[in-house]
């Protein structure tokens, strides 16, 4: 079938398959429409914290993780980066517990296990240079060491999705930046740029879909499929946007380098 939205890569985050906030009819209406050489996924796909929690999954969320097989089978390249709601996969021991706790789990494990897992990758685009590109949590000083506090939070903000929207996305942003500024966020890019010899870095976690330019780097963030429902997408002559899916479904650019 020939799809209307050719890229030759797309990177996409904080997906939270197993929430009940996650907005999959976007989703999967953006990916029957997409094809693309390089599919990384970046972190948050699955949410294994909302499901310890409150078992969720239903059939329109192993929709999706079947979408990203058939990519896979199809010959496209999935690369899956961790993030912290998806950080059992960071260890054996933990992915073997997963497999063993019932036959849902043990199907998603089976898919994920077919793709290209690791904690980072190097991207390196035709246009831009060499990025890097991970889930972005290590740069997060709650996330990285007070789990419990990050997840006390996550389950409120969860509680939130569903009685008021823009509120809980409105107080995420809010949270999101007053941590950002205490864990010196943007220096800590710079820092993994300058260290590593990159042009940019490529993340997810905080939901907030940007591209912003610096005189040493450029970083971008893909959002998130609970709110802003977006992406980075690299087209095949090297132009990077940043896209979202509008209420009708259309695909609108919100930025592009």
């Amino acid at each position: 079938m020939n799809k209307n939205n050719q890229y030759k890569s797309i990177f996409l985050s904080d997906i939270h398959l197993g929430f009940n906030g996650c907005q999959h009819e976007k989703l999967e209406s953006f990916l029957k429409s997409a094809e693309c050489k390089d599919l990384y996924l970046v972190g948050d796909i699955i949410d294994f914290w909302s499901m310890d929690d409150n078992f969720y999954w239903p059939k329109e969320h192993q929709n999706i993780l079947n979408i990203f097989n058939d990519m896979h089978e199809g010959g496209t390249n999935v690369f899956y980066i961790s993030g912290n709601h998806d950080d059992p996969l960071r260890e054996q021991g933990s992915k073997e517990e997963l497999k063993s706790k019932n036959s849902t789990y043990t199907e998603i494990m089976s898919i994920l296990s077919k793709f290209n897992h690791r904690e980072s990758y190097e991207f390196s685009s035709i246009k831009h240079g060499k990025m890097m590109v991970l889930h972005g949590d290590q740069y997060d000083v709650v996330t990285s060491n007070a789990k419990w506090i990050s997840k006390l939070g996550g389950l409120i903000y969860d509680g939130l999705i569903f009685i008021n929207r823009p509120l809980s996305k409105y107080l995420k942003n809010l949270t999101k930046k007053i941590v950002s500024g205490v864990s010196g966020f943007q220096n800590l890019v710079k820092k993994e740029c300058q260290n590593g010899g990159y042009d940019g870095l490529i993340c997810g976690h905080n939901h907030r879909p940007e591209i912003l330019k610096f005189s040493t780097h450029v970083y971008l963030n893909t959002g998130d499929w609970v709110e802003s429902c977006s992406a980075i997408v690299e087209e095949h002559n090297g132009t990077i946007k940043l896209i979202n899916i509008e209420e009708s479904n259309k695909i609108n650019t919100m930025a592009e380098l």
